[in-house]
């Protein structure tokens, strides 16, 4: 990461929109990447109003920061000892700089006393494949949503 230190954090109610930014950003770098049609990537619909929604309910945001910048997100919910990851983003001028792996690697720790982490990504999403591999992460189920396959991973806590 050269001379760039990447901080990883809870999120708070404030960082909300910067992460509907860079969700935006990340996400029509997948659909034009993919050749996916925008409206079928849900997370190009979520607003501000949604990702707060979402905080009151539960769900942990994650932030990567490189000075005062914000500069990747991923987000978890744990029901019953299963932890669920979901729009791990990174800013375009931050990638492959292991930002994504450093997000993931303190949001797992975060849930020291989960049994289980579970994500999806597309099926063809071969970066973001072949690093949820590198973290440990294996095949469980695929299934198609709007027209998108898509491919659920697994993690047991023994596998950590």
């Amino acid at each position: 990461m050269g001379k760039d230190t990447i901080h990883v954090r809870l999120a708070g109610r404030e960082d909300l929109g910067r992460v509907v930014d860079i969700q935006c950003e990340a996400f029509e770098r997948v659909a034009r990447e993919l050749d996916i049609e925008p409206s079928l990537l849900p997370p190009l619909l979520e607003t501000l109003d949604d990702l707060c929604a979402l905080r009151e309910e539960g769900t942990a945001f994650f932030v990567a920061v490189s000075g005062d910048e914000l500069i990747g997100s991923v987000r978890a919910r744990q029901r019953a000892g299963v932890v669920e990851f979901g729009r791990l983003v990174v800013t375009a001028r931050f990638l492959r700089r292991g930002v994504a792996t450093e997000l993931m690697r303190f949001a797992e720790d975060a849930f020291s006393d989960a049994a289980r982490f579970e994500l999806f990504t597309g099926a063809d999403a071969r970066g973001a494949l072949a690093l949820y591999a590198g973290l440990g992460y294996t095949w469980w189920r695929d299934e198609c949503e709007r027209g998108v396959r898509l491919v659920w991973l697994e993690k047991k806590r023994a596998d950590l």
